[in-house]
């Protein structure tokens, strides 16, 4: 039984050690991709999977996704900014697919915010349209809360559409320091488990979803205010995605959970 402990101890610090949550890499709005980071991290530049209950750390990104052997593509900008009491953050996303589909995407979320916890709410309004055929609009909205115990984030959201049942997310992040970090959410259909590790100016972060398996992959590259970064996923019997991204932050944005 002992011999059992050590070998799985060595394996979870094996993957703790293996990737870097990328706090600043800017969300994009395809399925898993934003979750390399952990939707509800504590952290980070607004994205489509997002919670609103983050702190501030002001930033702005572009991210570009993009298909294997599939005209499917999509421009995403994310900003945010704020202080120790508030934090506002918006995104907007063009996406398409083939010559069929057209998807617009534009949120905005705000943030009260104290030393220990976070609460927040979207509002998002999503465009769809066929060229020279039909065209519809849609709400999406989030809530949020976190509360930061130590070095360690818990938190939860509520999030969906008008005209759709609202959906929950659970999360717990570890921000042990500036180097590595890990997380665990659910949104009670499929666990996202990642975990990272942070040199002086490079990062590479992992992310894994089950039981709906997949795999996410990311490097990247920081110098001063600004970084770059590249993400792959991959998914059992379906196509994967590429991800690129540039982003530029405040000289010492981190914040200390300590």
């Amino acid at each position: 039984m002992w011999s059992v402990f050590l070998f799985v101890r060595k394996w979870i610090l094996f993957v703790m050690l293996l990737a870097a949550v990328p706090i600043f890499a800017s969300e994009g709005h395809a399925s898993f991709a934003a979750l390399l980071a952990g939707g509800l991290s504590p952290v980070g530049l607004h994205g489509y999977n997002s919670s609103p209950a983050r702190f501030a750390q002001t930033a702005y990104g572009v991210s570009y996704y993009w298909m294997d052997d599939v005209d499917e593509l999509s421009w995403n900008l994310s900003l945010e900014f704020g202080n120790e009491f508030y934090r506002v953050g918006a995104f907007v996303c063009y996406h398409l697919m083939d010559s069929l589909y057209r998807n617009s995407y534009s949120e905005i979320s705000l943030a009260k915010t104290w030393t220990r916890m976070a609460l927040g709410a979207s509002y998002g309004i999503d465009m769809a349209w066929i060229p020279r055929d039909a065209f519809w609009v849609r709400h999406r909205l989030k809530f949020g809360a976190g509360y930061v115990f130590r070095q360690v984030y818990f938190s939860g959201m509520l999030f969906g559409f008008t005209d759709e049942r609202i959906k929950p997310a659970v999360g717990v992040h570890w921000m042990s320091d500036e180097s590595i970090s890990a997380f665990a959410e659910s949104d009670f259909e499929n666990l996202y488990v990642g975990a990272g590790f942070r040199w002086n100016f490079f990062e590479i972060c992992t992310s894994y979803r089950f039981p709906d398996f997949a795999v996410a992959v990311q490097l990247s590259f920081k110098w001063e205010k600004w970084g770059f970064s590249y993400a792959r996923g991959f998914q059992h019997n379906s196509l994967g995605w590429n991800g690129a991204h540039i982003y530029r932050t405040q000289k010492n944005a981190r914040r200390n959970f300590n």
